[in-house]
């Protein structure tokens, strides 16, 4: 059994050394791009990953770590997530292209996954020092800054004209992103935040009730579908089908909610072709 506070501490810890230190403070040249010109990387990036890696592995014996800057130099780091065993999905900072630009709205995300599938996850937010945590078949809580603790509870909207969310359809299928915009006003807004992550938080919070992602990169998602299931939601592919972090990027669409009713509504009644 993984020690759920052990790897906050990490998290704190590697915020506060790696990243904090680099927020509003980055110079031209510690920023960079990766596979086109809006997939952007910091040198925070870098030396989180690279902090956290080690710290990790020691927590767990014989585990691996599979990192977002490091598959994206090297993809076949991914296959670790579909051989049996443990490994560790990293997204040192989520919502880069937010942090480049100095908005507050980036987490810190790491995903223990066993066998392909996740078994606990924890999101920090850095600015607000508070840490989202979920384990398999025990809940979802929120570690808040002054140290207590609090379960997450999703709110149920009563009809989809009560429902907001993130439909995040900047890639993929454009007659399908086509055919959402053009049923957006049947629900009660959008907040996209650019940062899954945030995201995730904000439907754990009940700020938002759903989102949606074309394109499902497994240190995006893992940590926050685990966390939405674990609060009492649903986060599963369009056609059904459950999301593992073994899982290839694409896909039918994923969509995370606060409810199956919900969920259904917004099939049925937002993403229906």
């Amino acid at each position: 059994m993984i020690d759920m506070m052990a790897v906050n501490r990490l998290l704190v810890d590697a915020a506060r050394e790696t990243i904090l230190p680099h927020f509003r403070r980055l110079k031209a040249g510690d920023i960079d791009t990766k596979a086109g010109p809006h997939d952007v990387v910091t040198v925070a990036d870098k030396a989180a990953e690279a902090w956290l890696t080690p710290k990790l592995m020691a927590l767990l014996p014989d585990s691996v770590v599979v990192g977002e800057e490091a598959a994206s130099a090297d993809e076949t780091i991914m296959d670790a997530l579909r051989r049996p065993g443990s490994a560790w999905l990293i997204d040192p900072v989520d919502g880069t292209a937010n942090f480049a630009v100095g908005s507050p709205l980036f987490a810190v995300m790491v995903t223990l996954v066993r066998d392909g599938d996740a078994v606990a996850s924890w999101i920090h937010d850095p600015v607000r020092h508070v840490t989202a945590m979920a384990r398999q078949g025990q809940g979802a809580w929120m570690l808040e800054a002054d140290g207590s603790e609090r379960r997450f509870r999703l709110p149920k909207p009563p009809s989809l004209a009560h429902i907001s969310g993130a439909p995040n359809i900047r890639y993929g299928d454009r007659d399908f992103a086509a055919g959402i915009a053009h049923r957006l006003d049947r629900t009660a807004g959008v907040m996209i935040l650019r940062c899954a992550g945030q995201e995730y938080l904000a439907i754990a919070e009940g700020q938002i009730h759903y989102a949606v992602y074309n394109r499902a990169l497994p240190w995006d998602h893992a940590a926050g579908c685990l966390l939405i299931c674990e609060a009492g939601g649903v986060a599963k592919r369009l056609d059904g089908s459950a999301y593992r972090a073994a899982d290839k990027p694409w896909g039918s669409p994923l969509v995370a909610a606060c409810g199956d009713e919900q969920w259904n509504w917004l099939k049925t009644g937002l993403f229906s072709t």
